[in-house]
């Protein structure tokens, strides 16, 4: 990410990931502290984004946080301990989305996308452009609404969009926690913009 922050040592140099895992894989109890003060509320600000709920959140993260702790002796190091992190919330979080059954709320993504008649021209379901819709995108007091329609994607555009929009990282990143593909990140990221658009766009010109 391009916000991490390194936490000051005892001489007061910065503590790097590197120094922190293998504090980590030595059983150091205040690594283990560490890791939570850095990361913790990233890991939930991702699975509450991915989930219904908050309980379901939590629970997710302290998912994540006992498998990291468990798991921190198998950590190759290949990629970056924040990667690693990310990538075990997600799982986590998609784990109990799969076990709950919640996601019988997404909608199908391509009855957002644009629509292009024989000739190659697209056809647009409401006008391209209104006046309302990048000002409601940018609103905070549709922020709710804005969730809904987050929650309204299925998992694997939902991921894409939060990890790269809401949590900052940038493609090669989202690519190393989901294990894709940069264009695979791309292309789910394109769709999942273009039906945030859309819904905006839906919305705006429903308004009375």
């Amino acid at each position: 990410m391009n916000d991490r922050f390194e936490p000051a040592a005892a001489d007061g140099s910065q503590v790097s990931d590197g120094q922190l895992v293998a504090r980590l894989k030595k059983g150091d109890e205040t690594a283990f502290a560490e890791v939570l003060r850095r990361y913790e509320l990233k890991v939930y600000s991702l699975t509450r984004g991915l989930m219904h709920n908050e309980d379901d959140a939590q629970d997710a993260t302290q998912d994540a946080f006992l498998s990291v702790f468990r798991g921190i002796g198998r950590f190759k190091e290949k990629s970056s301990l924040s990667t690693w992190i990310y990538r075990i919330a997600v799982n986590a979080a998609l784990m109990r989305l799969r076990k709950r059954r919640q996601d019988r709320l997404t909608v199908p993504i391509d009855d957002y996308m644009p629509a292009f008649a024989g000739d190659g021209h697209r056809v647009a379901v409401v006008p391209d452009w209104h006046p309302a819709v990048d000002e409601m995108l940018l609103n905070k007091e549709l922020a709710g609404l804005l969730k809904k329609w987050i929650a309204e994607l299925s998992p694997e555009y939902r991921t894409v969009f939060l990890l790269r929009d809401q949590e900052g990282l940038d493609n090669e990143e989202v690519a190393a926690v989901l294990n894709l593909s940069v264009a695979a990140v791309k292309s789910r990221l394109h769709r999942a913009r273009l039906y945030m658009r859309e819904r905006a766009k839906r919305y705006a010109y429903a308004r009375p």
